[in-house]
């Protein structure tokens, strides 16, 4: 039986909503349980795609499901380490669970679209350019972050230090361009252009946040919730950094055979 995404997915949130009705103290997982309607909405879509075998709708549902999975999968990452100082074990639970089905929901559809896709690429559909860019990558980034920390906002300072990324904008353009172009050099110079605006860029918006990175999603400092909740976003968004410049070395090396 074809995988499906969207039914697995409901049918893994509805266990947990029942599960966390007979535990006590876990309405702060149940609550982010129950917002989850953007992984609903991107699995559906990967099933509409999935189900024609069209290339390109599916190279660009998967890029919409994994986002929006990564996004909820962050959120209960930080209800989890909340609940964990709090000594609260019906809502690690709870949240637990739900991360480990959105886990297997997201790695199952990547699974099946590679699968899918070399199908249709010996078919000879396939051949269409990734859905995806390094510039929809970088706005997808900050579009996380800002979905992460909507709740609080940051003060007006922080918030001009991380919209004035018109650097890593330009950036990421190059480097989309080298890529189309399949040229070494340029990919090279793009990749260092990429890399200095990229840690010049984090370094000012860490230290307009006034909060340390985490050196992973475990090390919180002990502060407030509102450090804590910009700490794990800059965390991610610096992963997110570190994952478009390893696709690109990727692409280069690739390039260079």
């Amino acid at each position: 039986m074809p995988f499906a995404a969207a039914p697995e997915f409901k049918k893994h949130k509805a266990k947990c909503e029942a599960e966390a009705k007979k535990i006590p103290n876990s309405g702060d997982a149940l609550a982010v349980v129950k917002k989850s309607g953007d992984v609903e909405k991107a699995a559906a879509a990967w099933d509409k795609a999935y189900k024609a075998g069209d290339a390109k709708a599916l190279r660009a549902a998967l890029a919409d499901l994994l986002q929006a999975t990564k996004i909820f999968r962050a959120k209960l990452s930080a209800v989890i380490v909340k609940a964990q100082k709090a000594k609260n074990e019906g809502a690690v639970e709870v949240a637990a669970d739900m991360l480990g089905g959105a886990m297997n929901v997201e790695q199952m559809a990547q699974l099946e679209s590679q699968s899918a896709l070399k199908k249709l690429e010996k078919a000879g559909s396939a051949k269409e350019m990734p859905a995806t860019t390094f510039f929809a990558d970088w706005t997808s980034a900050k579009k996380m972050f800002e979905a992460l920390t909507g709740k609080k906002k940051p003060a007006e300072g922080f918030l001009l230090a991380f919209r004035a990324s018109s650097g890593l904008e330009k950036a990421t353009k190059a480097l989309d361009a080298a890529t189309r172009a399949n040229d070494v050099d340029a990919l090279q110079k793009a990749i260092k252009g990429f890399e200095k605006t990229g840690s010049e860029y984090f370094a000012t918006v860490k230290k307009k946040a006034k909060v340390s990175v985490a050196a992973d999603d475990t090390d919180i400092p002990d502060e407030s919730e509102e450090a804590f909740n910009y700490d794990q976003a800059l965390a991610i968004l610096l992963k997110n950094l570190n994952v478009i410049r390893k696709e690109a070395g990727d692409i280069l090396a690739e390039a260079k055979k």
